[in-house]
């Protein structure tokens, strides 16, 4: 069956899944692959793409992304203070805030922070870092030799490096995107393995990750449509992998079924 046949079949035709098991393995990588890849453009780089062509460019949209702001001699003066706290199904709950007018670094303690992922909280002097290690980092400018900055010097500094950064960030969410789909393909193999001993089902952990890949499929089409609709999902990633573990039940329903079928006789003619 053709990898692009192969991509609606395992949505929709769960008969199709005891035919994955016969694909080799250079097969099923590329269906990773390629389903990666799809899931990367449309959910990743074309949302990308669609945010700064409406802003009319990189440099416009971080223009009006940056507020005015002065750092000088080692204090910051921001123009209004920005706050955003939400969730991202990529990277956790982020929490980003600006206030040059309050000591809101003193006021903050670590506590607070445990809802966050992402954390950077900027006052007049200091500043906090979280990150996905989970230590909280606070900081003043002082302590860094930055020099003096503002929205104008920062932005022309930058234009020569965002090609640099964009590449760069590109490859590091293509490297991470496939290894993050190989890494829940084994997750859903081991999810599937439980299942296999639970349903009598006796499938080599090889076959469980072809297999897995395939049922990822639904799962990555779910996980595309999440990430174009402004709505917050509890669970989801459970929600997730139960899609992926559901496939993986009825995939082997109708293995189990294609091991059983008994043999058909004819009749030869003979008493």
């Amino acid at each position: 069956m053709n990898i692009f046949v192969e991509l609606v079949h395992s949505v929709y035709d769960f008969k199709s899944y005891p035919g994955y098991l016969k694909n080799k393995g250079g097969k099923v990588f590329l269906y990773g692959l390629l389903l990666s890849t799809l899931f990367f453009l449309v959910s990743v780089l074309l949302p990308a793409i669609t945010a700064i062509a409406g802003f009319g460019g990189f440099i416009n949209m971080a223009r009006e992304a940056i507020p005015d702001f002065e750092l000088e001699d080692g204090r910051l003066w921001v123009e209004e203070p920005v706050e955003i706290q939400q969730y991202d199904s990529y990277q956790g709950g982020i929490c980003f805030r600006v206030d040059t007018e309050n000591p809101i670094t003193e006021e903050i303690t670590d506590v607070d922070l445990l809802a966050f992922d992402q954390v950077l909280v900027l006052d007049a002097e200091h500043g906090i870092v979280k990150a996905e290690g989970g230590s909280v980092i606070r900081f003043s400018y002082k302590d860094f030799d930055i020099g003096n900055w503002d929205r104008e010097s920062f932005l022309k500094e930058m234009v020569p490096v965002i090609p640099v950064i964009l590449w760069a960030g590109l490859i590091i969410l293509v490297c991470a995107g496939l290894f993050g789909f190989f890494a829940g393909a084994f997750v859903t193999a081991v999810i599937g393995s439980i299942q296999s001993a639970v349903m009598g089902c006796r499938l080599k952990f090889g076959d469980l990750y072809k297999l897995a890949i395939y049922a990822r499929t639904p799962a990555m089409v779910f996980k595309t449509v999440y990430s174009w609709i402004p709505l917050f999902i509890p669970y989801f990633y459970i929600i997730n992998f139960g899609i992926s573990a559901f496939y993986m039940w009825k995939a082997m329903q109708h293995i189990r079924e294609e091991y059983q079928k008994p043999t058909q006789s004819y009749w030869t003619g003979e008493p």
